[in-house]
């Protein structure tokens, strides 16, 4: 699970519908109050930012006129330590990632910036 934390239209169909359903996947982790230290550890997820990246991405997919039925309820993350619930994923690295691995949102990234 990685939260790209990069502008939502930057994202292809599938990096946009992935991240969204792997926030879904992820709430799990934080109800049964799984350890996250490797994701924080890699860089890839951002606890406190959750429900506010969902909104983001589900108005991206609404524009794009996508359907959407699963809202995000934002579990309790208290029991993270504040250096894990409070962790950023650098936006910079992880658009330079993706745009390394992805044809489709490099052109959309190419598209936005021009």
């Amino acid at each position: 699970m990685r939260m790209w934390m990069v502008n939502p239209k930057i994202l292809c169909r599938q990096h946009l519908l992935g991240e969204h359903s792997e926030i879904h996947k992820h709430r799990h982790n934080f109800v049964k109050k799984h350890s996250i230290a490797k994701r924080i550890e890699m860089g890839q997820i951002e606890p406190a930012s959750m429900e506010l990246r969902h909104d983001q991405l589900v108005i991206e997919m609404l524009n794009r006129g996508y359907n959407h039925k699963s809202p995000y309820d934002m579990p309790d993350i208290s029991y993270l330590d504040e250096k894990q619930r409070s962790f950023k994923v650098d936006s910079n690295v992880a658009l330079q990632d993706l745009l390394s691995r992805c044809e489709e949102c490099n052109k959309r990234y190419k598209e936005i910036i021009e």
